[in-house]
């Protein structure tokens, strides 16, 4: 094996649904269409995490759509697993070349959601699994269209099947 290792930081990022729709946030600084999420805080575990990040973003209390089958014991304590783990690579002009390890989260929000309100973050819009079935771009603040990444949209619908669950 050559070279240097590949940097890489832990993220968590929350998918926030609520009544058939999820949000996408315009992230400034990488120019992408993307749900709540950002670097993982010292000794803090990644659903934490998730909900941490969707709340600074977006306002909003969520919570975790754990797997029906999660293991329920009275110790240790059970973290719910990611939808997916995903390695991105980072790479922006202000910034060496990086890895994120992001452990992707669906949630719902706790309470009711008015979408016509502002959210802390900026920009946002809130889609249906409709919306998310085709690809798809969306204008920036500037006016340029962006197309929203596969993933992002793909994942945006799965968790909007996951928040039809039961709480």
């Amino acid at each position: 094996m050559t070279g240097a290792p590949i940097e890489r930081h832990h993220t968590a990022t929350a998918y926030v649904s609520a009544h058939g729709r999820t949000l996408l946030l315009w992230h400034h600084k990488l120019r992408m269409w993307l749900p709540p999420g950002g670097h993982l805080e010292a000794n803090e575990d990644p659903a934490h995490g998730a909900v941490r990040e969707a709340f600074e973003e977006s306002g909003l209390e969520v919570e975790v759509i754990a797997p029906a089958d999660l293991l329920v014991v009275d110790s240790p304590a059970v973290v719910p697993p990611p939808a997916v783990i995903l390695i991105e690579d980072i790479v922006r002009s202000d910034q060496p070349f990086h890895q994120h390890i992001d452990h992707v989260y669906f949630t719902r929000s706790v309470h009711e959601v008015d979408f016509a309100e502002p959210i802390p973050h900026g920009p946002c819009h809130w889609f249906t699994a409709e919306e998310l079935a085709e690809s798809f771009s969306l204008p920036a603040p500037d006016g340029t269209l962006v197309p929203v990444a596969e993933d992002v949209r793909l994942l945006g619908l799965r968790a909007l099947i996951a928040a039809q669950q039961e709480p």
